[in-house]
């Protein structure tokens, strides 16, 4: 998916771009992921298994161009200046099988210093719509049960809960968290 960027302004009143990103964009995104995933626990890896070396660029690169070249999937990114700030994916559910082709799953991260500027209100309507314009029925996501600001957020935006996995992470302390299941009807 290819989208033109455009301008955004945030709550604090400052402009940042917003566009689709691809393989020129793995580096700055790896190190996105490294970030939020250092930061918080509500990413499905943590920070150390982010793989930044010569191999994990090579491979995120791959993954960032059949991503870009899917029409049907989209890697959306807000930059301030070159530093991607907040990312949102949206990926097919089944883009080989007919039985799941109107189903599409979506997943968010925004740096830490970022949060509370409304960038989460944004990404999640881009990717509401970039799902609705690609013949999406449903779009799904999974949260982990103690994040409440994106339960919340989620809420707000229409999704219902649906299900819940019990034990579905295991923190390196011990702790277990169940991650709730959600999803919008287009």
């Amino acid at each position: 998916m290819h989208m033109e960027p455009e301008k955004i302004i945030c709550k604090n009143g400052k402009e940042y771009k917003m566009t689709s990103i691809g393989p020129d964009n793995a580096v700055e995104y790896l190190d996105l992921m490294y970030q939020v995933s250092s930061d918080t626990h509500f990413m499905a890896r943590y920070g150390d298994e982010v793989k930044r070396d010569e191999a994990g660029v090579e491979a995120e690169k791959a993954r960032l161009k059949r991503l870009a070249d899917d029409e049907r999937q989209a890697m959306i990114s807000v930059f301030d200046g070159d530093k991607i700030i907040g990312n949102v994916a949206v990926y097919s559910s089944g883009a080989i099988h007919r039985k799941m082709a109107h189903r599409c799953s979506m997943g968010i991260g925004i740096r830490k210093e970022y949060r509370g500027l409304g960038l989460g209100n944004i990404l999640v309507n881009r990717a509401i719509e970039f799902a609705e314009e690609s013949g999406y029925e449903l779009m799904e996501l999974g949260v982990l049960s103690d994040n409440e600001p994106a339960r919340s957020l989620y809420e707000k935006m229409g999704f219902t809960e649906w299900g819940r996995l019990h034990d579905a992470f295991r923190l390196d302390c011990g702790k277990s968290i169940d991650e709730i299941t959600m999803y919008k009807k287009l």
